[in-house]
């Protein structure tokens, strides 16, 4: 299967499956990686991580930094789901963790243009948080956010999320979803509120606290709803300070190698409520390493939907 055209390389009857019944690669902080040398702190930098910054940039900046991979190399392994942090600094929209990276619209046309040469993949943009953004700000960025993907977008108006099939959006020529969350004006019927694909936060330092928080957190899950496992650590201030000289880079290699048992135990597909609610997305920090082996991981599982579950059962 071609990494870059993995939607499109799928079997019709998963073709004709809705996305949030599909297991999806997604990228946490997807933008982070446009954190440079000359990047000043922004809104949502913590206190210490203020403190941090006078005397220790360097050091701010390798632990800001949740993905090195460009937006096309991104999608390019397969990512399909883009979690998005937006501060607004001199009427412009820019991503941020800690400190700025790019503006917003910078990486969102090279997406389009990837969309335009790549007709048959989708993807999902989370609009996850925002930072300093008044309701004028939101006004603007949402009428610049259509004016972008215009009839890209799969709507509101163009059926439930379980009507987003594959082969259903390629006739209608729909290649993006927007998740708009936390906004303090009506949201446009382009966009979906934050109830649609729930994404919980696990807030945790440790790996095994990270895996009981993933297993307890998808019992919440109901079927007519996308969801997102975030497998990351969120590193406490502690957690930093005893490892001034390694990097959240090495923690994602140790998350990795750590969850991959659970990951590729779970499956993805429809479910009824009053059965065990199956994975969709899958968040990672760093997703190029070991060429992209944690998409490969997302990927696979969609093979266990082909099997059927005969098949499914008999193979574990």
């Amino acid at each position: 299967m071609s990494k870059e055209h993995w939607m499109r390389d799928l079997p019709p009857e998963l073709r004709d499956m809705s996305i949030i019944n599909l297991a999806i690669p997604g990228s946490h902080n997807s933008m982070t990686y446009g954190i440079n040398g000359s990047s000043q702190l922004a809104p949502d930098a913590e206190p210490a991580i203020r403190r941090w910054y006078r005397f220790f940039p360097c050091f701010v900046r390798r632990w800001s930094k949740t993905q090195s991979s460009s937006i096309v190399e991104q999608l390019n392994l397969g990512v399909r789901y883009f979690d998005l942090r937006i501060a607004q600094r001199d009427e412009k929209f820019y991503y941020c963790h800690a400190l700025f990276a790019m503006e917003v619209f910078e990486p969102l046309m090279e997406l389009r243009r990837f969309l335009d040469s790549h007709r048959e993949e989708m993807v999902v943009l989370d609009m996850q948080h925002f930072y300093e953004l008044t309701p004028n700000h939101h006004q603007q960025l949402h009428k610049e956010l259509i004016q972008l993907f215009g009839h890209r977008l799969y709507s509101t108006a163009d059926g439930s999320l379980l009507d987003c099939t594959l082969n259903r959006c390629v006739e209608m020529q729909r290649q993006v979803v927007i998740i708009y969350r936390r906004c303090p004006i009506p949201l446009p019927l382009r966009f979906w509120p934050s109830f649609a694909w729930p994404t919980p936060w696990p807030n945790k330092a440790s790996i095994k606290k990270l895996q009981s928080f993933l297993e307890d957190s998808l019992l919440s899950r109901q079927p007519q709803q996308g969801y997102v496992s975030q497998c990351l650590l969120t590193p406490t201030g502690r957690y930093i300070a005893l490892r001034v000289f390694f990097s959240l880079k090495r923690t994602a290699r140790r998350v990795d190698r750590k969850l991959y048992p659970w990951i590729t135990e779970q499956t993805p597909g429809p479910f009824d409520p009053k059965e065990q609610p199956r994975v969709n997305v899958f968040l990672a920090d760093f997703v190029e390493l070991k060429d992209g082996q944690f998409c490969n991981w997302v990927m696979e599982l969609n093979t266990k939907l082909e099997m059927g579950p005969e098949m499914e059962e008999a193979a574990i």
